[in-house]
């Protein structure tokens, strides 16, 4: 079993609009609008790739109900907490395939109370007991404290289970006291954790070494169309993508995850976790929907990926 816990779900709200412009009236026809989240995005993913998963979190009013309920429809196992007050947040993101831009507007999440951390915290621990690995993802949600993911990481770790850790600023920097297994953060993410500037050629290697430094006991930094760049203590990989006709890289990163550790339940080396870790993250990046793959892409692309110790 894999749990993915996603403590800022969301109910994206999709819509591809060529020609989208400020102070501009457009009519929306064919619109997405699914359960959404970095840890929700991932879960679809670990599913589609035939992998045990349940995904677990916050979810508040409404639109909470209307996440859970896509979940069922999906056949995603769903096991959230329930806030006292507020909504879960709406995730919208415009597509303009003319001007291939990708425009995002994130509301904010429900506050969360002592009550629902210490339900949290309980939830995690019993969860964890028979998940292979727990995925923490994406922000914390106002109430939250800043270094609940190295709380819940070593929750998890206690009781037997593997932890990837896919968040950034604080939450990532101090997320990595937990000294989770897989860290995920993109260039930009891992040059801020760094303090060093993202345009440096080494940027990323730098920036690996030092969430090594911090905790992390694999550290994998997406690097877009570039591929990505993944460190352990021992080794060295750089990760090479084929071209592809990329429609949106939003849960790219997710589904990247989900790759990674559904190919390490399986029992992949860690090469060919990183071959379906990439494959997923670009055949994510063919839809427009986040944390939608087919397993043929993935077979495909696969086929064009390089993993090279360096």
């Amino acid at each position: 079993m894999i749990t993915t816990v996603t403590l800022n779900a969301a109910v994206d709200k999709i819509y591809t609009v060529a020609g989208f412009g400020l102070n501009a009236v457009h009519r929306i026809e064919g619109g997405l609008t699914v359960p959404g989240g970095k840890g929700v995005n991932a879960a679809r993913v670990i599913r589609t790739l035939g992998q045990p998963v349940r995904a677990t979190g916050f979810v508040a009013g409404h639109t909470g109900r209307l996440l859970i309920d896509g979940l069922s429809t999906e056949g995603v196992s769903a096991d959230f907490i329930e806030t006292a007050y507020g909504e879960t947040r709406l995730a919208i993101t415009v597509l303009d395939p003319a001007a291939r831009t990708q425009t995002e507007l994130i509301e904010s999440g429900p506050t969360v109370g002592p009550l629902e951390l210490a339900a949290l915290r309980r939830k995690i621990a019993t969860l964890a007991e028979d998940s292979a690995w727990v995925v923490l993802s994406g922000s914390l949600p106002p109430g939250c404290p800043p270094d609940l993911y190295a709380e819940l990481c070593t929750l998890a770790k206690e009781r037997g289970a593997r932890v990837a850790l896919d968040a950034s600023g604080e939450a990532l920097r101090l997320g990595l006291r937990g000294k989770p297994d897989l860290v995920k953060p993109n260039e930009d993410e891992a040059a801020r954790f760094a303090g060093i500037d993202a345009t440096r050629p080494d940027a990323a290697e730098a920036a690996a070494s030092q969430l090594l430094e911090a905790g992390a006991q694999l550290a994998v930094i997406s690097l877009g169309a570039r591929g990505a760049l993944a460190v352990t203590r021992d080794a060295r990989y750089r990760v090479s993508l084929p071209d592809a006709d990329i429609v949106s890289a939003l849960g790219s990163g997710d589904a990247m995850v989900a790759g990674l550790v559904s190919g390490a339940v399986a029992g992949l080396e860690l090469p060919a976790m990183l071959r379906q870790g990439a494959a997923c993250g670009t055949a994510a990046a063919l839809h427009a929907m986040a944390g939608k793959i087919e397993l043929q892409d993935v077979e495909c692309l696969k086929q064009g990926i390089t993993v090279t110790l360096v």
